[in-house]
């Protein structure tokens, strides 16, 4: 299935827009996940330091306060408990303090509340620190021994990650620890960070919309001027296209006439056999689906073309005023056969012309019976192409109503009569049936363009006017 080229150009660009926006939103996601983990690493180290800092001063704070035991119950534990619980520790954070022998804890600033918390061992922590880990009194002993008594890294405490910063102060025994919570850090990162991310997704949404506004203009425009040329190409198309088919039909008019003007006719017998078909093949097309408003047109243009092949009788024989012999017969049949062949060889010249296949078959087959006992081929039925089975209608009612050399004119409801009782013989039924349902068209057309035969006044007394049924059938 092909699709129309307007949504082609659509389709092209919302594929466009797709992809900037994709290419638009991977970029933001990949420089805020960036800015994020960079932002993070920053806040971290940030915060180590100030825990650093932070417990620098606090263990000064224990020196002023003079404490020299850290055991619980006594009046130095209190101030070490008073300064736990007073502690504004950035983050979420808390300041504990654990023995450096076991790594109890000693105060906590919701001991108050739970006194159960004594019964921790945060010193016994894993604290992980550069790839390095173990037990915060261990590695509390170990900085102390190295004379850098601060330790950093991350511990686990109960159930919560903290970043961990601890100092060791041997005269209490005691470890000072101060803990910032990191899903306090993790929430500041993003609430720093998220503003920034919902910023770029805008400005990309707002670049996307933009591009997509502007191009959609851009396209707009230019289907507007590419209307406007479609417009006046299909203009041009149709006027040339009116201009060839009128001189079609004017080539065919003309061709016609030179076959009728032999046969003692004019272009009268032309334009009736065109009204006719196009009465029956517009009638039938109510009912007949495949019968289009193209089909009707080109069967009543090729129907002038359906006794083409006459100009390969000889005159003697087509212009005979008396009966015919069987051998002259024979011959005026071959007409038939002759416009085909005649309209083949132009056909080949043009192998998709719709409107020359119409004519071929017109020519060949408008003597066919719906019984089969019809000329050349005798084809039978719905073997005959539809196109010959209108023409043959329009053909005979024409006959019967011209006066010819060797017959008179009948009337309307003679001729009527005749084509009925030759249903389901000589015609195909659902013509016969179209014909009956504007017959009062029929006699209307055949009342105002009847021919006047100037031979006929000359030859009245010596012409014998009977005719026969081969006459009635318009075999001549």
């Amino acid at each position: 299935m092909t699709l129309h080229p307007i949504r082609i150009r659509y389709f092209l660009l919302a594929l466009l827009v797709s992809a900037q926006a994709g290419c638009l939103l991977f970029g933001v996601a990949w420089v805020t996940g960036w800015l994020w983990e960079s932002y993070d690493h920053i806040v971290h180290d940030y915060v180590s330091a100030a825990g650093q800092l932070q417990a620098h001063e606090l263990a000064l704070e224990v020196r002023e306060l003079h404490v020299t035991t850290a055991e619980p119950g006594t009046e130095d534990w209190q101030k070490l408990q008073i300064l736990c619980e007073n502690a504004n520790i950035s983050h979420d954070g808390i300041l504990c303090f654990m023995r450096r022998d076991n790594g109890a804890m000693l105060c906590h600033p919701d001991l108050k509340n739970d006194p159960g918390l004594l019964r921790l061992f945060p010193g016994k922590c894993l604290l992980m620190n550069d790839g390095t880990n173990g037990p915060i009194i261990h590695l509390a002993h170990e900085a102390e021994f190295q004379r850098v008594p601060i330790v950093n890294g991350k511990v686990d405490l109960e159930g919560k990650i903290y970043t961990f910063t601890g100092l060791s102060l041997p005269s209490i025994n005691a470890i000072l620890g101060v803990y910032h919570s990191d899903i306090a850090i993790a929430s500041f990162v993003a609430a720093t960070v998220r503003p920034v991310m919902q910023i770029g997704y805008i400005l990309a949404a707002f670049v996307v919309g933009a591009t997509a506004m502007i191009a959609a203009f851009l396209l707009k425009r230019y289907e507007a001027g590419l209307d406007a040329v479609n417009k006046r190409i299909e203009t041009q198309v149709a006027e040339r296209t009116q201009s060839l088919i009128c001189t079609r039909n004017a080539l065919t008019f003309g061709l016609a006439r030179l076959a009728e003007f032999r046969n003692y006719d004019t272009n009268k017998h032309l334009e009736r056999i065109r009204s006719y078909v196009l009465i029956l093949a517009s009638e039938m097309s109510r009912t007949n689906h495949r019968i289009t408003p193209s089909f009707v047109a080109d069967v009543a243009t090729a129907s002038l073309l359906h006794d083409i092949g006459k100009v390969g009788i000889p005159d003697a024989i087509l212009l005979k005023p008396d009966r015919i012999t069987p051998s002259e017969r024979e011959a005026i049949e071959m007409h038939a056969a002759l416009g085909k062949e005649c309209l083949a060889s132009i056909r080949k010249q043009f192998a998709n012309d719709d409107f020359l296949k119409v004519a071929e078959q017109i020519a060949a087959t408008h003597h066919e019976h719906w019984d089969g006992s019809g000329y050349p081929q005798g084809l039978q039925g719905k073997a005959i192409p539809l196109e010959g089975r209108i023409v043959a209608v329009a053909d005979v009612y024409d006959a019967l109503k011209t006066d010819q050399p060797y017959k008179e004119a009948l009337t309307h409801e003679s001729a009527r009569e005749w084509i009925v009782t030759s249903y389901a013989q000589q015609f195909d039924p659902a013509v016969v049936e179209a014909f009956v349902a504007r017959e009062e068209d029929f006699r209307r057309i055949s009342l105002g363009k009847r021919d006047t035969q100037p031979w006929k006044k000359a030859k009245t007394d010596t012409l014998t006017c009977t005719f026969d049924s081969a006459a009635l059938a318009g075999t001549r």
